[in-house]
């Protein structure tokens, strides 16, 4: 785990709940094709570990990330997956097309 920590901390906070992450080998997942899984009772995203420095892992984990959100403030809906999926596809396009985009996200959301 401590070899992606360069990419990524080992967790994230979304809502009120710090959910850990779980680097997957590239054998394991709970359904065939998965990168990656929101937990929401365990608390924790898993994220296949071979993704993770690729656009691939980027989509991924703002998919799983969108799942927090959907959990955690109620939103609930019958197409959740179709959604979380668009969402996310959607968000790593405009990232990967504008990369000035992250630049100017952190410089106007600095907390200091």
């Amino acid at each position: 785990m401590d070899k992606y920590n360069r990419y990524i901390p080992n967790s994230i906070k979304i809502g009120y709940i710090d959910y850990q992450f779980d680097f997957w080998p590239e054998t394991f997942a709970t359904t065939e094709e998965a990168q990656g899984e929101f937990f929401p009772t365990a608390q924790k995203i898993g994220l296949k570990e071979a993704t993770i420095p690729s656009r691939a892992g980027v989509n991924t984990l703002l998919h799983e990330i969108l799942h927090g959100i959907f959990y955690q403030y109620g939103l609930e809906h019958r197409d959740e997956e179709n959604l979380v999926t668009t969402l996310s596809n959607g968000l790593t396009t405009v990232f990967v097309d504008n990369p000035w985009l992250i630049r100017y996200i952190l410089k106007h959301t600095d907390k200091t």
